[in-house]
């Protein structure tokens, strides 16, 4: 059997076989707007071991994967890893002998020298060889633990690795060239010196496999015994001309320089038979390994966010898998992952059950299209952007923030947030909103999600309500699945004539943020409950009760300006008003 190491089709990410999906669908067409819209960094960096690899975690994440066989097979290895602890442990060891045997994929192309070739080849064998030691002694220990498709093959092929006769050969070889090759320990060099001790001939005496123990200059004179017989020098003698005998301090004499060039042939003549030796390997190549290495990673990464989202007392599930056609999410106790990671940093968790507010969530044949009202600082954008990371989360085959999930792929996900107006934009703040709005509508499907979040704030409301009136009904037409999140109540009230009007199969409901009335001293106030539920618009943003919170209501502005002598006394005003 020939010996075949590479095995390019060896993916911890994606089965044997199965097509590779296109990089970045969720970009399509505002990529910058949704990563930051959703604030996908700090899941980036979270996942991410070190910074190296945020730049292709935040790729893994903002590819969504559709095939349901693709995210099985990736939630799967993840049961693998919880099942089995010490697996992750083992691995994050040997990602480090893959990130160095990596810097040995690429040869420096040194002029001529089979030294140093040599020399890099060795360290590149010997790199892959402990790899795949480690590599297959942890699989192989875990035994009968491995459950998932992704690491049984992985186990499969690093044995047959392992077991093949050219591997097996390579590593009994390999101890016995490095002996030879870095067992040269030192040179000794013979220097003839004239009668004011100035250097006259040098030579090449012996190449060592012991390190020089120098001695003093006297004891070299007077008792050192004098070579034997056998003592030949291995390299030509090298005489200098008369006019260029004495060296000067920080300059090489010509002498020296060709010495040093019969050295470095005289080295690359021992490394040629180890050059000769390791062609037999010639077909050894350390890219498999090296490939894993972003998908380790990337495992490692999720292990990691999942025991601290444990730590921080936070539910985590693995998602159930629906059909794409079926177009349903079904989730319970869901929540902003973002959030805990704000309010948690990695590796210092604390119990955040009492602070973050989960919510349910149901898109299926009674409602895919949910309107979203509520009071200012209600919870809207956190759920709204909540149900978009659990779908990045779903859909790069990772578990997901919640107690439990059924959830159906999407071909897309896009966002349009409101933003701050940029005066550099000749459309203004309204037509660079319509514009990026038109985009989605480019690209977006029955399939997709859409998040819009306060959409055409920037008009009145009266023309706001008829644009998003506009915009839900199209979404309705297309049977997408979207929440629009919004300070316009007169449009969630309007959810049964949208639906009387249009034909669809994605039915528009409306949701708001829950408030609980309290009676206090002070009267009637409302605290927020951040719970997400079913209902009609209650008809308030309470925009004046949060004014009011902060000093800004009739009552407590005229007081503190009676306070400050700013407002005339009643006798004043009696004769300003005539009376």
């Amino acid at each position: 059997m020939a010996y075949r190491n590479d095995f390019e089709d060896t993916s911890l990410l994606f089965p044997p076989g199965v097509p590779r999906p296109p990089r970045r669908l969720i970009n399509a067409p505002n990529h910058t707007y949704n990563v930051k819209d959703l604030n996908i960094g700090d899941l980036v960096r979270t996942l991410s071991i070190s910074g190296f690899y945020e730049a292709r975690i935040e790729e893994i994440l903002t590819t969504p994967i559709m095939d349901a066989d693709i995210l099985r097979y990736r939630h799967d290895i993840i049961d693998d890893l919880l099942r089995t602890p010490s697996l992750a442990t083992q691995l994050e060891s040997i990602l480090q002998v893959i990130i160095n045997l990596e810097n040995y994929l690429v040869e420096p192309q040194w002029e001529e020298s089979e030294l140093r070739r040599v020399a890099w080849r060795l360290s590149e064998l010997e790199n892959y060889v402990d790899g795949v030691v480690k590599l297959n002694d942890l699989l192989t220990a875990v035994g009968d633990h491995l459950h998932s498709t992704g690491l049984r093959t992985l186990r499969e092929k690093v044995n047959a690795i392992a077991s093949h006769e050219t591997f097996i050969r390579l590593r009994a070889d390999l101890p016995e060239y490095s002996q030879k090759f870095r067992g040269i320990a030192s040179i000794t060099i013979g220097v003839n010196l004239d009668d004011e001790l100035r250097p006259r001939e040098a030579m090449l005496l012996n190449v060592n496999t012991t390190r020089f123990r120098g001695q003093s200059m006297l004891n070299w004179f007077f008792w050192r015994k004098p070579p034997a017989n056998d003592d030949a020098p291995a390299g030509p003698l090298h005489r200098a001309p008369p006019d260029e005998m004495v060296m000067r301090f920080g300059q090489e004499s010509p002498q020296m320089q060709t010495l040093f060039q019969d050295l470095e042939a005289v080295m690359n003549d021992i490394a040629k038979p180890i050059s000769k030796a390791l062609e037999n390997y010639t077909t050894v190549n350390a890219r498999m390994i090296v490939n894993l290495k972003v998908e380790i990673a990337f495992y490692l990464g999720a292990i990691k966010l999942i025991q601290h989202v444990r730590a921080s007392g936070m539910p985590i599930c693995r998602p159930d898998i629906a059909p794409m056609d079926t177009r349903n999410c079904e989730l319970t106790d869901f929540y902003n992952i973002g959030l805990l990671l704000q309010q948690s940093t990695l590796n210092r968790p604390r119990d955040l059950s009492e602070m973050i507010i989960t919510n349910d969530l149901r898109f299926d044949e009674d409602g895919r299209i949910f309107i979203l009202t509520g009071p200012n600082r209600g919870g809207k954008t956190t759920y709204t952007v909540a149900l978009g990371l659990v779908q990045v989360l779903f859909q790069a085959g990772l578990f997901v923030p919640a107690q439990s999930a059924t959830m159906s792929p999407v071909d897309g996900i896009y966002t349009h947030f409101a933003t701050v107006e940029d005066p550099r934009l000749e459309a203004g703040r309204l037509g660079e909103e319509s514009i990026r709005l038109n985009k989605v509508f480019q690209y977006a499907t029955r399939n997709s999600l859409i998040l819009l979040n306060e959409t055409f704030s920037s008009t009145s409301s009266v023309e706001s309500v008829i644009l998003c009136k506009d915009v839900v009904r199209v979404l309705r037409l297309m049977g997408a699945r979207a929440i629009f999140a919004t300070h316009l109540h007169e449009l969630a009230a309007d959810v049964d004539t949208i639906n009387r009007e249009i034909d669809g199969d994605s039915a528009v409901k409306s949701m708001v943020s829950q408030v609980d009335l309290e009676i206090d001293d002070e009267g009637e106030r409302h605290r927020r409950t951040y719970k997400i539920v079913a209902g009609p618009p209650v008809g308030s943003s309470y925009a004046r009760e949060i004014a009011a919170r902060y000093g800004i209501s009739y009552h407590k502005l005229t007081t503190m300006l009676r306070d400050r002598d700013v407002l005339p006394n009643e006798s004043e005003s009696s004769r300003v008003n005539g009376s």
